[in-house]
C-alpha cells in the first residue's frame, strides 16, 4: 500500500505517529500492529479495516506464513474471528463514511438550489 502512495516509510511512520522501526516491523512482518494502530493504518490509506485485515490475511495465507496443516475449515475459523472482533469498528467507518457522504449529498443539493 504504501508503494502505492510514493511514501517512504519515515513519512508514513510520521503520518501514524509510530517510529520508522515499529512501521518496518509491520511491514516485515516480524511483528504486528495493535488495533489502534491497525485503526490508524486503515484510516491513513482510506481503506476500511475489514479490506486491511482481509488481505493481510489472505497475503499470509498464501505465502505459506500460516502453518501448512491449516485447513480451509480452519482459516475460515480464523476469518470469522476477524470478523467478529472488528465488526463494531466497521459500523463505526460505515456510519462515518455515510456522514460524510451526506453532507457532500446536501452540499450539492444546495448548490443546485442557487
Amino acid at each position: 500500500m504504501r508503494t502505492k502512495k510514493n511514501l517512504s516509510q519515515m513519512q508514513v511512520a510520521q503520518e501514524l505517529n509510530v517510529s520508522q522501526t515499529a512501521y518496518n516491523k509491520w511491514e516485515s512482518d516480524q511483528t504486528k500492529p495493535g488495533i489502534d494502530n491497525l485503526l490508524k493504518i486503515s484510516e491513513f490509506y482510506e481503506t476500511d479495516l475489514y479490506e486491511l485485515l482481509n488481505d493481510s490475511l489472505s497475503d499470509s495465507f498464501t505465502n505459506n506464513s500460516y502453518d501448512n496443516s491449516l485447513n480451509s475449515s480452519q482459516y475460515v475459523t480464523r476469518m470469522s474471528t476477524v470478523n467478529n472482533y472488528f465488526s463494531e469498528k466497521l459500523v463505526e467507518q460505515y456510519e462515518a463514511r455515510i456522514k460524510i457522504l451526506e453532507e457532500q449529498v446536501s452540499f450539492w443539493k444546495s448548490q443546485v438550489e442557487k
